[in-house]
């Protein structure tokens, strides 16, 4: 989660704040803002009536519908704890949000209660927003548009989801319905190839109608079907191999007192782009060719690796299952992860090392 920032957290679960979130909520609070006049008309509301400028009220809506996303997002994660999934964060991004579940149950019931709470509780947000209105009549303009517009955002948002276009909600419980007939795999990639048809009439439709939004859709719709699918794949490939199949037990480590000359030294030697860093026999730390660089260069004569290595450690343990690593590394967005049997490095595991453990099963699988 290097490129999001927390934000507090909700029923223990951390929120967090993707960067995109920061680039797409101007642009949503301007096009609300210059849109406002026919957004006041729908809800029925003269514009002339609100109070504020039409840009802070675009401002406003902006913040209410990722408001309603961070709630619709809630409600997959509640019932998710409820099955006993852990909730990693969630993620709030320039298309919506994501709940980060540590692993989506395959069982197909218990996906599709999970996908469908989403979308119930947005439901719930809009229909109870829509039912305040007969009790604020014609004297709260302000109100009334601020309700119009969170029971339509959060209706839309509801259905919006429900579509049958992997990955979003509906794609969910179709692989859930899909999967009670037949294998996990087919029914991932039958709804990721109906999420793909989606994604390409999501596209043509933008381009016809020049919505940049929708292309916008077109392209995370897509590129979301083609991830779940590949990851997937690749999940039930290496299904059964543990960090301790794949990992590599010759470990070449460095001393935290190490000169960075020294380490500059051997990395072109060894050509390794990273290194554990051990101290008094124990794990230190460990520093990439990354850390080096941020160094300045007049630095570099005098500074030990102890000066540059990090101590925020991710590690995986012998008896880890290998797709975990996987995803560990990916969130972290680092090449390898040092092996730790009860706090003694026993191993090095690397994207490499899990490459070569699929392609192993995928040749097993062709000979077979």
């Amino acid at each position: 989660m290097k490129s999001s920032i927390k934000i507090g957290s909700i029923m223990g679960i951390p929120i967090y704040l993707h960067y995109s979130f920061l680039l797409i909520l101007p642009f949503l609070a301007w096009s609300f803002g210059n849109n406002i006049k026919s957004l006041a008309g729908y809800a029925e509301v003269p514009v002339h009536h609100l109070e504020y400028s039409p840009y802070v009220w675009g401002f406003l809506i902006a913040l209410a519908l990722f408001g309603s996303v961070l709630l619709h997002e809630l409600g997959h994660s509640y019932i998710a704890l409820k099955k006993q999934v852990k909730i990693r964060g969630i993620t709030l991004m320039i298309m919506g949000g994501v709940a980060q579940l540590e692993e989506m149950p395959t069982r197909p019931g218990e996906e599709a209660q999970i996908a469908l709470a989403g979308p119930v509780v947005s439901l719930l947000v809009g229909a109870g927003a829509y039912l305040m209105l007969p009790f604020l009549g014609n004297t709260h303009p302000n109100l009334v548009f601020s309700f119009s517009y969170l029971g339509y955002i959060n209706i839309f948002l509801a259905l919006f989801n429900l579509l049958p276009a992997f990955p979003m909600d509906g794609g969910r419980i179709l692989r859930s319905l899909l999967a009670k007939r037949k294998p996990f795999m087919t029914a991932t990639r039958i709804a990721a190839d109906i999420g793909k048809i989606f994604a390409f009439a999501f596209g043509i439709f933008g381009l016809l109608n020049g919505n940049f939004v929708l292309i916008l859709i077109a392209f995370f719709v897509y590129m979301g079907a083609s991830q779940e699918y590949h990851y997937t794949v690749l999940k039930t490939t290496l299904d059964g191999f543990q960090v301790r199949d794949l990992m590599n037990i010759n470990v070449i480590t460095v001393e935290a007192h190490s000169t960075v000359t020294d380490l500059i030294d051997r990395m072109t030697r060894e050509r390794h782009h990273g290194y554990p860093v051990v101290q008094n026999g124990e794990l230190a730390g460990c520093v990439t060719l990354e850390d080096l660089e941020k160094l300045p260069p007049n630095e570099r004569q005098s500074a030990s690796v102890s000066d540059i290595m990090s101590t925020d450690i991710i590690s995986v343990a012998p008896n880890d299952d290998i797709y975990l690593a996987l995803r560990r590394m990916s969130e972290n967005e680092i090449g390898r992860l040092p092996v730790l049997d009860n706090g003694r490095l026993v191993g090095i595991l690397s994207r490499s090392d899990i490459m070569r453990g699929f392609q192993l099963r995928q040749l097993q699988s062709r000979l077979s």
